[in-house]
């Protein structure tokens, strides 16, 4: 689950709230991002918030907001929770998985489901500590952007995939060599740490 306010806050940054009335939040955790994501939600709209341990689900019970669906499940079984709550498509998905640590096959099912849950317009996000998973995400979005939120312990980095079209229907935008996206984090990190230091 994210670590500080400067994450909770990158990620929920990336859906947007005026349009967004179909959200599903993978991995609740403590809720930190389930009360960020209702606190921004438009009045109309629905967050259906998966996770898979009963302590967490239990301790999230305290948020009162008609709003939210908490349902005790596997990410991998996002589409049937979908279907039995009555809804064909998602306009985001925001996870809080560990994928790192999780295994491979699991994480292949989760992306995979995940995107077959969003509508055409659909935004999948999420954050990771590594960029190990990104030929993943570009493997099955036409977009992928990746941010870096420096002041978060460790720092993180923040997918934001989608399946728009390029403006004019060309290829989408040319993204940074993966390696030196990632070396560029790293120094700014470095420069980062260096200056505390110093003060």
């Amino acid at each position: 689950m994210p670590s500080s306010g400067f994450l909770v806050k990158r990620l929920v940054e990336c859906v947007d709230f005026d349009t967004a009335l179909d959200i599903v939040e993978l991995g609740v955790g403590t809720g930190c991002v389930t009360r960020e994501l209702l606190r921004r939600m438009r009045p109309d709209a629905r967050l259906v918030s998966l996770e898979i341990n009963p302590t967490f689900i239990e301790e999230c019970r305290s948020i009162e907001d008609p709003r939210l669906t908490l349902r005790q499940a596997c990410a991998t079984r996002l589409p049937a929770v979908l279907k039995e709550e009555g809804m064909t498509g998602v306009d985001a998905v925001v996870s809080s998985l560990p994928l790192s640590i999780m295994d491979d096959e699991v994480v292949e099912a989760v992306l995979d489901a995940s995107r077959a849950s969003l509508r055409p317009q659909g935004r999948f996000v999420q954050y990771q500590y590594s960029l190990s998973h990104h030929p993943r995400m570009t493997h099955r979005y036409r977009d992928v952007a990746v941010g870096f939120t420096l002041f978060n312990v460790p720092p993180a980095f923040v997918y934001q995939c989608s399946q728009r079209p390029a403006e004019g229907g060309g290829p989408t935008r040319p993204r940074a060599p993966l390696a030196s996206v990632y070396a560029a984090a790293l120094a700014v990190a470095a420069v980062t740490v260096r200056a505390y230091q110093q003060l």
